[in-house]
This record gives structure tokens, C-alpha cells and sequence, in this order.
């Protein structure tokens, strides 16, 4: 049991091989680690039909938490916020270097003040200084709820404002070795999404290496072998 139904989104079959996107590999890290998530979060104009923009990904965790009563499943501290009861999660993928979009950080857009408005955790009273508070540091905190600008991509770079990153290859290792701690438990997936079934499939024992995962992930969700040796952060 986590986070979200059986899918069919975000892959395709290239002869016998399912072929993936960074942005599904996100999914499935977010997903594994409790939180409820949509794709592609569109942003819509007030008075027009144009898009303004769109959330990769979306996702809400609940402080409550816990998967398996016997042996409770240990997230990922480097997404997971343990000390607010709501965490909510703006995530902007990037198959290279770790990176937001202009209109998240463009203040005279208010983009950000469009999404909270739509998720409903912030009160509209408050949504002009949550959305400064975002723009400003990346984050924003009240009453227990936590909303968070976060970047994943191959590799860490320098962004403003200063958000959160997680690598590929951090999501990687976590999900090895969730498939290895709880293998039995992971093996009822009939009704995951393709892709996930066939990563799932990549980690067939706990015997299974890192090294070996990591290559066929990596290669099922379309990223390069190896990330490029930029990491620019201390």
C-alpha cells in the first residue's frame, strides 16, 4: 500500500521494452515515499484560456504517515517533513541540472499564489505572504503545514531562491533499497503503471546490487548512463 492507484500514464513500448521520462521516476520516488501526487499541474489564466504554466509534479504527504503496521516502512528524510502535519511538495523536474522555471520564481506572475489557491491549504487572507515567503526562500510554514519549492534533476546546481534538491541517483538508491527491505511486500504491483511494474521487476531479489539497478533504471526512465560531474554545491 502507498500513495496513489493503478496508472497507465507517463510510458510507451518500444518493441518489448517499456521506455520512461525523468518526471515518472519523480513520481514513483514521491509515490513510494506516501505522498499523494498529480502530474502536470496546470496553471490557468483568471481571464483568458491561455496556460500560464504547469507543476510537473504536486504532491501532499500527512505527518501520520505509515506503511505497514508490523515493520513500518522507514521515507526518505531528504523529501518526508516529519514535523508538520501537511507537507506539500511543488516539484520541478529536469532531466540535466536541477532547475526551476521562470514562473516560479517571478514574483508579478503570482503563479504561486494560483496554486495555493487551488490546493486550499492556505487561507486567502494569507496567500500574499505564503506566495512572497516561496518566492523568497523556497518555502512557506504555518499551523502545521509546510510548502515547499523542491528541484530534482541529475545533478545539484545553484538556483534562487535556494530550494531543496534530490538527484536521480538519490531517488534510485532510496527506492533499491525499499524493494530490497520489503520484497515480498513490493511484489503485488498488478496494478502499477508499466514503467513502474518493469523497475520493479529490475530488483527481482535483495540480492540485487545497487550498480545493476541503478544502470537499468536509469536507462528505463531515459536518463544518460551517467550524470555529469557538475555538482556545484558544498
Amino acid at each position: 500500500m502507498e500513495a496513489g492507484g493503478g496508472d497507465s500514464a507517463g510510458d510507451e513500448r518500444v518493441g518489448e521494452y517499456v521506455m520512461s521520462s525523468p518526471e515518472r521516476l519523480a513520481y514513483w520516488y514521491l509515490r513510494l515515499n506516501g505522498f499523494l501526487t498529480i502530474e502536470n499541474f496546470v496553471v490557468h489564466d483568471d481571464m483568458t484560456a491561455n496556460q500560464r504554466t504547469d507543476a510537473d509534479i504536486l504532491a501532499v504527504r500527512f505527518g501520520n504517515r505509515s506503511e505497514n503496521l508490523t515493520k513500518p516502512m522507514v521515507d526518505d528524510q531528504r523529501v518526508i517533513d516529519s514535523s508538520h502535519f501537511c507537507n506539500v511538495v511543488i516539484a520541478e523536474i529536469k532531466s540535466t541540472d536541477c532547475a526551476l522555471n521562470g514562473p516560479w520564481t517571478n514574483q508579478r506572475d503570482r503563479n504561486v499564489e494560483r496554486v495555493l489557491s487551488a490546493v486550499g491549504v492556505v487561507p486567502a487572507n494569507l496567500l500574499y505572504d505564503a506566495a512572497c515567503a516561496i518566492y523568497k526562500s523556497g518555502r512557506f510554514e504555518m499551523d502545521g503545514v509546510m510548502i515547499r519549492l523542491m528541484a530534482f534533476g541529475d545533478v545539484r546546481s545553484r538556483i534562487t531562491p535556494e530550494v531543496e534538491q534530490v538527484t536521480f541517483d538519490e531517488m534510485i538508491g532510496f527506492i533499491w533499497e525499499r524493494f530490497r527491505e520489503y520484497n515480498l511486500q513490493k511484489k503485488s504491483i498488478g496494478n502499477w503503471a508499466p514503467d513502474g511494474r518493469e523497475m520493479r521487476q529490475l530488483c527481482p531479489s535483495p540480492n540485487t546490487s545497487l550498480d545493476d539497478f541503478r544502470t537499468a533504471v536509469r536507462r528505463l526512465f531515459g536518463l544518460r548512463p551517467e550524470p555529469p560531474n557538475r555538482d556545484v554545491l558544498l
